[in-house]
C-alpha cells in the first residue's frame, strides 16, 4: 500500500547586554512571555480630545529636568530614530499611526551612557548610581461632560527597571494621584511591539472633573542588579474618547497551557509550533487568554472561546471556558478546561476568543501549531504563515567569546533525541564554527550531556536551517526538561547567529563565555534570553547522508503526474532520505523513506511553480524537478 503525507505549508525555513551587538539580543530575567497585544478601539469611537505631536511639544505642557525628548522630521535627529542609547541602538522608532511628524520619547539608556557601551553614568542625566524620573504633563483638560473617560495612546516601551506610568492631577497640577502602571506585566528586559496602543480607563474620581492634567512618567527609580533605569518609552497619539459602555478585549493568547496550566503541571507551557505525536498525545493542547474589560458596564456571563481546526478547516476540537463576571477595568486569565490530544499530524489552527453577554465577541486571535512524527520546535512564525523568521537574531560566535544558545523543552515522553536543527543568522560568516549540545535542565541548573561534531558553515547555510546530529542518539525521559543548544566559538571575524524565533510562550538560554554580558557576573554565566532562538530538538533520523559524492541519475526514481495539480507520487526501489525544497532553496520536507512502498505527498496550499526533490541514497544523491500549476 502507499504511504500518504500531506506537506505544511510552512518553511523549515537585552540582561541589560552591555556588549551588545548588531541585531543581537541579551537578557537577563527568567521570563516565557511578550506583553505584545494591542487594544483595537471601535473605530466609530471619536476622541474629543488628541495630541499626535505634529508641531513638537505643546508650549501648555510641562517637561520636567530630565527631559523628554521631541522626534520630529526636522529633529536630530529626526523620527526615523528610537533610542540612540548603546543597548537599544537595534530597536528603531515607535511605530504609530503619525509616527512620521513627530512622536516623544525618554531615553533612559542613552542618558546614562551617552550612546558608549559600558560607559554607565557618564551620560547627561545619569540613571546610575541613583535613579531618574522623567515626566511629561499635559495642559488643563475638561473632563466635566464625560463621567466614563478612557485614554488611548501609541506606547513603545523597553524595560530594564524602569517603570512606564501615568498619574492624574485635580488641584491645577499641584499633587498627582491614581498613579497607574501603563505595562505592569513586562518583565526585565522585555517590549512591547512597536506599533503598541494601549488604552486605560480613567479612574472614577478623576473622569468628570473639570480641570485634569495628566502626567507620563518614567521612574527609574527601582534598582536591579546593581543598576537603575534603562532603555526607553515612546509615545504618540494620544486620546481621550468617551468609554464604550461595552468594550473587551482578548490577548495574550496561548495553547501551551502558559497561563494557568503550568503551575498545575509544573512545565513550561510553551506554545510549541511544531510537537510531535508522541510528545503532544502526553501534554494535550490547552487553550488560555487574558480578557480585558475596557468598557464603562461589567460584563455578566464572560467567557473564553476556543477552537482548534485542521489545514481544510474541519473543526476538531471546540469548547467554552466557565463563565465569569468581569468588572469595570478588570483584567482575568480563562482558560478552557477540557484539553485538546491530536490525532494526526499536520497543521492544526488554533482560534480563539472571548465573549458576554453584552459584548458578542472580541477579535478572534488564529495561530498555528504543527503536529509532526520527530521534530520539535517553537519557531513557527504564524504572523507571516510560516514564510520566514525575520531577520534579528543573537551573535553566538563572536570576537569575545562562543556564546551557548539554547531553546527549552519539556519531554513527556521517552525517546532519543538524535539531532539538533537551528536557523542560520543572515549575518553570520562562512567558514564558522559550531556544535550542537543537549543539557539538562536549564540555565544554572543545567548538566551538559551530549554533542555534536564540530560543524562549519557554507554559503548555502547562510539565513537556512542547518541540522546536526549528535554524536550518538540520546535518550531522553518523560517528566525531564531539556536545552537544545548550539554553541559558538570566539574568532576575530567568523560571526555566528542564530535567528530569533516571534514565540513569547518559549523559554531560551544563553550562557556567556567571555564577552562580559554583565560585569557583575563571571564568564560561564547563564541568563535568560527574551527574544527565543530558533533551534530545534529531533528525534529520530532525519539528517540526510553526509560527505556524499556521486552523484545519481534519473533511473534512480520516478515522479508522477508531473506536473501536478498538488499530489504526487515518489517510487524508489532503495532507502533513502527524501529532501523537497522550494524555489529559493527552503526545505519544505524531510522524510526518511523505507525504500518499500510508493510515497505519495500533496503540495496543494503552496505557491506555484518549481519545487527541488532530493533522495539521499547512502552513496549517492539524485535530484529532480516538480512542477505546480
Amino acid at each position: 500500500m502507499k504511504k500518504i503525507f500531506t506537506i505544511l505549508c510552512i518553511v523549515l525555513s537585552y540582561q541589560i547586554s552591555f556588549g551588545q551587538v548588531k541585531t543581537e539580543h541579551v537578557l537577563t530575567s527568567k521570563n516565557y512571555k511578550e506583553y505584545a497585544s494591542s487594544v483595537k478601539v471601535p473605530k466609530s469611537v471619536a476622541p474629543f480630545w488628541s495630541e499626535d505631536f505634529s508641531n513638537g511639544i505643546p508650549s501648555t505642557w510641562i517637561n520636567s529636568t530630565v527631559p523628554w525628548v521631541y522626534r520630529g522630521p526636522s529633529t536630530v535627529p529626526n523620527s526615523t530614530v528610537g533610542t540612540q542609547g548603546a543597548y537599544g541602538t537595534n530597536q528603531g522608532p515607535i511605530q504609530s499611526p503619525t509616527a512620521q511628524n513627530g512622536f516623544m520619547i525618554f531615553d533612559s539608556d542613552y542618558y546614562d551612557n551617552n550612546g558608549v557601551a559600558g560607559a554607565f553614568g557618564t551620560g547627561s542625566y545619569p540613571s546610575n548610581p541613583n535613579g531618574h524620573i522623567g515626566t511629561l504633563t499635559t495642559e488643563s483638560i475638561d473632563l466635566s461632560s464625560y463621567p466614563a473617560v478612557s485614554l488611548i495612546f501609541n506606547s513603545f516601551y523597553r524595560e530594564y527597571t524602569g517603570i512606564a506610568k501615568i498619574a492624574f492631577s485635580i488641584d491645577g497640577g499641584a499633587t498627582f494621584t491614581n498613579e497607574m502602571e501603563v505595562h505592569p506585566d513586562i518583565d526585565v528586559n522585555d517590549a512591547t511591539t512597536a506599533d503598541y496602543q494601549v488604552m486605560l480607563n480613567l479612574p472614577p474620581n478623576i473622569a468628570g472633573q473639570p480641570s485634569v492634567h495628566i502626567q507620563f512618567i518614567y521612574d527609574g527609580t527601582v534598582l536591579y542588579n546593581n543598576y537603575y533605569g534603562y532603555y526607553f518609552w515612546c509615545i504618540d497619539d494620544i486620546q481621550l474618547i468617551e468609554t464604550p459602555a461595552n468594550l473587551m478585549v482578548c490577548q495574550d493568547e496561548m495553547f501551551g497551557g502558559w497561563w494557568k496550566g503550568y503551575q498545575v503541571t509544573g512545565d513550561l507551557g510553551c506554545n510549541y509550533t511544531f510537537n510531535p505525536m508522541a510528545q503532544a498525545n502526553k501534554n494535550p493542547y490547552r487553550l488560555e487568554g487574558v480578557v480585558r474589560n475596557l468598557g464603562a458596564n461589567a460584563q455578566n456571563n464572560t467567557t473564553l472561546h476556543g477552537e482548534i481546526a485542521d489545514n481544510a478547516g474541519n473543526v476538531l476540537f471546540s469548547d467554552v471556558s466557565n463563565s465569569i463576571t468581569l468588572a469595570v477595568a478588570a483584567v482575568d486569565t480563562l482558560a478552557i478546561s477540557s484539553f485538546y490530544t491530536p490525532t494526526n499530524m499536520g497543521l492544526h489552527n488554533v482560534s480563539i476568543w472571548a465573549s458576554s453577554d453584552s459584548f458578542p465577541t472580541t477579535d478572534t486571535a488564529t495561530m498555528s501549531t504543527i503536529v509532526t512524527d520527530s521534530i520539535y520546535g517553537i519557531d513557527y512564525d504564524w504572523n507571516s504563515d510560516g514564510a520566514n523568521l525575520g531577520t534579528s537574531a543573537w551573535r553566538i560566535g563572536r570576537t569575545c567569546g562562543g556564546q551557548v544558545g539554547t531553546t527549552a523543552y519539556d519531554v513527556y515522553e521517552d525517546d532519543e533525541v538524535t539531532s539538533i536543527s537551528f536557523h542560520v543568522g543572515s549575518e553570520s560568516v562562512v567558514g564558522a564554527q559550531m556544535t550542537t549540545e543537549i543539557y539538562e535542565g536549564f540555565g544554572t541548573n543545567s548538566i551538559f550531556l551530549a554533542e555534536s561534531d564540530p560543524y562549519q558553515l557554507t554559503a548555502a547555510d547562510i539565513g537556512n536551517w542547518v541540522t546536526v546530529p549528535l554524536l550518538s542518539p540520546l535518550p531522553v525521559f518523560k517528566g525531564t526538561s531539556y536545552m537544545a543548544a548550539v554553541r559558538g566559538y570566539a574568532h576575530p571575524t567568523d560571526t555566528f547567529m542564530i535567528t530569533v524565533a516571534d514565540n513569547p510562550a518559549a523559554a531560551s538560554y544563553i550562557q556567556d563565555n567571555g564577552c562580559n554580558l554583565n560585569s557583575a557576573n563571571p564568564a560561564g554565566t547563564w541568563y535568560s534570553a527574551t527574544d527565543k532562538m530558533a533551534i530545534r530538538m529531533n528525534f529520530g533520523d532525519i539528517t540526510a547522508p553526509s560527505n556524499v559524492d556521486e552523484q545519481g541519475n534519473n533511473s534512480d526514481f520516478i515522479i508522477y503526474p508531473n506536473p501536478t495539480n498538488g499530489l504526487f507520487t515518489i517510487e524508489t526501489q532503495k532507502s533513502c532520505v527524501v529532501s523537497i525544497t522550494n524555489v529559493i532553496g527552503q526545505e519544505i520536507i524531510k522524510y526518511n523513506h523505507d525504500g518499500i512502498d510508493p510515497l505519495s505527498f500533496d503540495l496543494d496550499g503552496y505557491e506555484k511553480g518549481i519545487y527541488t526533490v532530493k533522495l539521499y541514497y547512502k552513496d549517492k544523491v539524485s535530484t529532480k524537478s516538480i512542477i505546480l500549476q
